[in-house]
């Protein structure tokens, strides 16, 4: 079973140009330790909302540890507005 990630969260103003250097470092990373590729957007109608998407991940375990680590190491949370967390979704195909 394959499954789809997505994490989302607020980021504070003006760091933009900073989180998406930080986020597509540690995407590479990310995608070096697992065989992952992801990608990043922004809400249409709040751009200070941030989602990271990751399809087709088979080893849910190691996907999940290893995204936490790259997280920590590129220092994502540093990005983050203040007291608000990265909320993390899984999803699977229906069918």
């Amino acid at each position: 079973m394959r499954i789809d990630y997505y994490v989302y969260y607020q980021v504070r103003p003006g760091q933009e140009r900073e989180l998406m250097a930080a986020l597509s470092a540690m995407q590479a990373a990310l995608a070096e330790a697992t065989g992952i590729s992801g990608r990043f957007r922004r809400r249409v109608d709040d751009p200070l909302t941030w989602m990271e998407v990751y399809e087709g991940v088979g080893d849910p375990r190691l996907f999940e540890v290893e995204l936490g680590v790259q997280a920590l190491r590129h220092g994502l949370h540093e990005f983050l507005a203040g007291g608000t967390p990265r909320h993390l979704e899984r999803f699977r195909a229906v069918c």
